[in-house]
């Protein structure tokens, strides 16, 4: 992600929209967090916001952990409407197990913007999505939860691999070619049959 090539710091207001895209099975599915209304993108896509949808706090992974994001819409159903827990157990959570979220900012450079942006959307990250769950908070209250990989996710496993040039690279993403010179003299295994202080 990086700014926009004339995307001017200087402008008398400087905001961003946050998006978020989740590709489904039924089909992708653009959310606008933290406003209401619409938002229609340069390349005439079409964001649907609503102040009832929120996004978890990102946490640090310690001690191994992994902890994940979660998207969450607290809504009072309709009776008129069609239920959307329903909807959502129809479709059950292979609609989006495995699948990717793509989470983007919207640069802007004033409130007009917001209505007539000049900006595309910048793409912050590619996470994959865990789980879609939902749950009921009295009679009318509902509330649907989709679990989203954290920027952590790789903590929780394994490392699979050797400290020398080649999974270091991998492990970073660097280049083929490219290479920590210093592991090179790792050693590659812990058994040394040569006698410490001639014992």
């Amino acid at each position: 992600m990086s700014l926009p090539d004339d995307y001017d710091l200087r402008s008398p207001v400087i905001a961003v929209v946050d998006l978020v895209a989740l590709d489904t099975t039924a089909g992708l599915v653009r959310l606008l967090l933290g406003d209401d209304g619409f938002f229609f993108d340069v390349n005439g896509n079409q964001w649907y916001g609503s102040k009832l949808i929120s996004t978890s706090e990102i946490d640090f992974s310690v001690n191994g952990t992994a902890p994940a994001v979660e998207l969450t819409l607290s809504f009072i159903q309709d009776p008129d409407a069609e239920d959307l827990v329903a909807a959502v157990k129809q479709h059950g959570v292979a609609a989006v197990k495995g699948r990717p979220a793509r989470f983007y900012i919207q640069y802007l450079e004033s409130t007009g913007q917001f209505f007539r942006p000049v900006f595309a959307p910048q793409l912050l990250t590619t996470r994959t999505m865990m789980n879609l769950d939902y749950s009921f908070e009295g009679p009318q209250v509902r509330r649907l939860t989709l679990t989203v990989e954290g920027p952590f996710n790789l903590r929780s496993k394994p490392v699979g691999g050797r400290y020398n040039t080649s999974d270091h690279s991998r492990r970073l993403g660097l280049p083929p070619g490219t290479i920590n010179p210093s592991l090179e003299w790792m050693p590659n295994n812990t058994f040394d049959d040569q006698p410490l202080f001639g014992l």
